[in-house]
């Protein structure tokens, strides 16, 4: 495996979607949730100006892999991530935890009345109308695995990662959509790992393409 130095991080927030499970505690206004598995999502960046490359991301689950610090701190849980007002809040993160291979959270909404906004959204959940969840993250550490045969899409592991929002949304995510943060000043680690038969055979499609 190859070091490569660090580089401005050209996409420190992502977005990923994901289903709610049903289990919704009406009495004590909670919903506990599914944010993230390690199912690959396709997504895309740009290469030049008119170049597009597909590529499958991979979000790491383990708890060597997540820093749920800012979760476990009362992450806001939002409305369609929508972030620039305190009126798009309609829930707080009591906690998240690894579940296998699942990253989980337990969200609460605020009682009854003191929010019109939120007590919509949770009657939506709790009749089974509203069944999305997407997670805000960044990315702090990559791993990168070239294709090794024509047609497959280069991986993107992401080794290190951190959560710090939850949003309930209607249609899910754009998969090749990212949202940049306004701080193009962070870095990350980026990690590609050595494999020649892998590097030979993009060498040998190449070729064929020319």
């Amino acid at each position: 495996m190859s070091q490569i130095p660090k580089l401005p991080a050209s996409l420190p927030m992502q977005i990923r979607a994901a289903g709610v499970p049903n289990q919704v505690d009406v009495d004590k206004r909670t919903v506990e949730v599914v944010f993230a598995t390690e199912t690959p999502v396709q997504r895309r960046r740009y290469e030049g100006w008119e170049k597009v490359v597909n590529f499958h991301e991979i979000l790491t689950i383990s708890r060597a892999a997540i820093d749920m610090t800012r979760l476990n701190a009362g992450a806001p849980v939002l409305d369609s991530h929508a972030r620039y007002s305190t009126s798009s809040q309609v829930a707080v993160v009591e906690k998240a935890w690894i579940d296998g291979k699942e990253a989980r959270a337990l969200i609460r909404f605020p009682a009854e009345g003191t929010d019109a906004n939120a007590d919509r959204l949770f009657a939506l959940i709790s009749e089974g109308i509203v069944r999305n969840v997407s997670v805000g993250y960044t990315l702090e550490k990559i791993k990168v695995i070239e294709p090794e045969k024509r047609g497959e899409l280069q991986k993107v592991i992401a080794t290190r990662w951190a959560p710090f929002e939850i949003s309930f949304v209607t249609v899910p995510a754009d998969p090749a959509s990212g949202v940049r943060s306004e701080d193009g000043q962070q870095l990350f680690e980026l990690q590609t790992e050595c494999n020649p038969a892998a590097i030979a055979a993009r060498m040998r499609m190449r070729q064929a393409q020319l």
